[in-house]
């Protein structure tokens, strides 16, 4: 297997990491009934593009010449789904074009 392939593939464990951390929290929580969320195609989706784009950024760190190893590739993996997020919140709402 590639060096780049393995990153995305660490990265992409990273990401779904990230998801494991949400189930854990509601681990006290699941035993009386599971989230209607959880049982929706569009959430397990969106799920797996996250942990896809956490494989993603990773690759790329690969690919710009970062030095990864596994351990921060698992942790790049895990961050992209909270970095994609903020950048989504700190997104300009408005018509495109004018100053707000």
């Amino acid at each position: 297997m590639s060096e780049g392939m393995e990153h995305a593939l660490l990265g992409f464990g990273g990401g779904l990491a990230a998801e494991l951390v949400q189930w854990f929290g509601l681990r006290f929580t699941l035993y009386r009934e599971i989230p209607d969320w959880s049982k929706s195609w569009f959430y397990w989706v969106i799920t797996i593009l996250m942990a896809l784009a956490g494989g993603g950024l990773a690759c790329i760190y690969f690919l710009s010449g970062t030095k990864l190893t596994p351990i921060l590739a698992l942790n790049i993996g895990a961050s992209a789904p909270l970095l994609l997020g903020k950048l989504v919140q700190q997104a300009p709402t408005g018509e495109p074009g004018k100053a707000s």
